[in-house]
């Protein structure tokens, strides 16, 4: 399944965060030869710069979902099967050129759930059920103003069909919403939001317990973790060291684990577990740069599974990336594709962007010429 990271790698991704109490010192870094790696490219895949597989979620039988951008920058989504099998799609009404098919998340059932973009620019949310049959929705309230990105951004799926997400109003303000398998689309708002421009609430998780995480942002543009529970009551959390004026990224497993990034007051992206009891622990993976968020430096945890397992990126102090893996007893591996793009300030490299309940990483990588790969890491125990 897939824990949001943001909208589409073709536009800015909503703004993540907070800081630091390092524990780096206790981080264990292990060999990447206890994994095997397999990069693949979706058919259409564009072989120019910025082209190329960008996967965005897999879920437990190994079934990836993403978008694929062609050799006319035109974004499409994508399903690969375990077989190694392409499906592309295009959810009516979408533009491939001035916006995208985004798939963002896939469950255990082969449903994906994503934004589109239209002609206008306007965000909308899709499911797609494995016949290939879409439902497309805004949520009541969306900003709809041409040219805005306004609209009803993200969509993250459980296992029994409910869709979770965000969305814009003409102000600019973030709500939230919730999908029901029949269609029903119910608003929320978290108590501690404000009402200013990119304030508000920012859904990125849900599990199949109907409980939804991310963030808020207050009226004076402090940011605070967010847990929505199936009744409709909130809580909230904080951050050891948190920046006061950004936002934070949370995903929830089935076990109640929590698990993001937020910036630090130095202003590195750092990440942080926090288990059911509330417990939290912060952590930046050996290699992360520290020379600010402004520069994209530090820990980015992009998706968590049932065992508490994240997967993400490192930026370095070159602004280079690297994926890694840390397992729920604090264990890293930190790992590079061949023939992975090296160039400084560059801001690519690789991520892992999803992770399954059998440990699998879906991600991206970017080669010399600036084209991008999707790729499959395997625990080594998998294929043993």
């Amino acid at each position: 399944m897939r824990a949001l990271s943001g909208t589409c790698h073709k536009f800015a991704s909503l703004p993540l965060c907070s800081v630091l109490t390092v524990f780096a010192a206790l981080a264990i870094t292990v060999q990447a030869s206890a994994q095997r790696l397999i990069s693949f490219d979706a058919p259409n895949s564009g072989t120019g710069a910025y082209q190329g597989t960008a996967p965005t979620g897999i879920n437990l039988s190994g079934t990836i979902t993403g978008n694929v951008t062609d050799s006319s920058y035109g974004t499409h989504g994508f399903v690969r099967t375990p077989d190694g099998k392409f499906t592309d799609f295009d959810v009516p009404g979408a533009d491939p050129i001035v916006g995208c098919t985004c798939p963002l998340s896939i469950n255990d059932f082969g449903v994906i759930a994503g934004e589109y973009i239209d002609s206008n620019t306007i965000q909308h949310g899709f499911v797609r059920f494995p016949d290939g049959k879409f439902a497309t929705f805004d949520a009541p309230g969306a900003g709809a103003v041409p040219g805005s990105y306004q609209g009803t951004w993200s969509a993250v799926i459980n296992n029994f069909g409910v869709v979770a997400g965000g969305f814009f109003d003409v102000n600019y303000t973030s709500h939230g919403y919730v999908r029901a398998p029949d269609g029903k689309i119910t608003t929320f708002e978290d108590p501690e939001a404000g009402t200013g421009v990119y304030q508000g609430t920012w859904p990125y998780g849900i599990n199949d317990f109907g409980v939804i995480t991310g963030a808020v942002t207050d009226s004076s543009n402090g940011s605070h973790g967010s847990i929505r529970y199936l009744n409709g009551s909130f809580a909230h959390f904080e951050f050891p060291g948190e920046a006061s004026t950004t936002s934070n990224s949370a995903y929830i497993n089935d076990r109640g684990v929590i698990a993001g990034s937020y910036a630090s007051t130095t202003i590195v992206a750092i990440g942080f577990q926090r288990s059911p009891d509330g417990k939290m622990t912060v952590y930046a993976v050996p290699g992360a740069g520290d020379g600010g968020f402004n520069n994209s430096e530090g820990t980015w945890v992009l998706s968590l599974n049932l065992e508490g397992t994240t997967t993400g990126y490192i930026s370095d102090a070159n602004v280079e990336h690297h994926s890694f893996v840390r397992d729920a007893n604090g264990k890293i591996t930190v790992f590079d594709l061949p023939g992975q793009l090296s160039v400084p300030g560059s801001g690519l490299g690789s991520a892992g962007e999803a992770i399954n309940d059998a440990g699998v990483v879906a991600g991206e990588w970017h080669d010399a010429n600036y084209v991008a790969h999707g790729f499959i890491r395997r625990p080594k125990n998998l294929d043993e």
